[in-house]
């Protein structure tokens, strides 16, 4: 398997939230663009301090995949309360960081690292370039799209 990295991006909210919510929210963003999410390290720090990492992979074909590796880091995650229609609502305050790490997986099945398709993967990565730059275009798009819809998410 080849790891081509994309880049990352971060998205930063502090203020009023509602942590469960945006754990959702961000899940069905992933869900509904097509990403299979996993959970892969829950990490609870003094109290109110955690970090959530999830691998989000889209798979494109047989030869290739879509990854996002994401970072939800909580701090200082506080009860108070706050004024919604006139009344009284227990609230939380406090920091979350979303840091989108993406890469693109080429043969992530490993089915071009054997025998004959191990000498013919040089010549169908030639033929494919244009291919692969259209894919890094959408790909790029796609992570784009997610990041303006957790912004929108927190600014609404």
């Amino acid at each position: 398997m080849e790891i081509i990295p994309m880049g990352n991006t971060t998205v930063q909210y502090e203020g009023t939230l509602d942590d469960q919510k945006f754990y959702n929210f961000l899940r069905d963003l992933l869900v509904s663009a097509g990403y299979s999410v996993k959970e892969t390290n829950y990490i609870q720090f003094s109290g109110a301090n955690y970090v959530i990492k999830w691998t989000a992979t889209k798979v494109i074909d047989d030869y290739m995949a879509y990854r996002i590796n994401v970072n939800l880091d909580y701090r200082n995650i506080q009860e108070t309360v706050a004024l919604k229609e006139g009344k009284q609502v227990k609230a939380k305050t406090g920091t979350v960081q979303v840091q989108l790490v993406s890469d693109i997986l080429v043969d992530y099945l490993n089915k071009w690292t054997k025998g004959v398709s191990k000498f013919v993967r040089p010549i169908y990565d030639k033929m494919n370039e244009e291919v692969v730059t259209q894919r890094k275009a959408a790909f790029e798009s796609d992570v784009n799209s997610i990041k303006s819809a957790i912004q929108s998410n927190f600014y609404k």
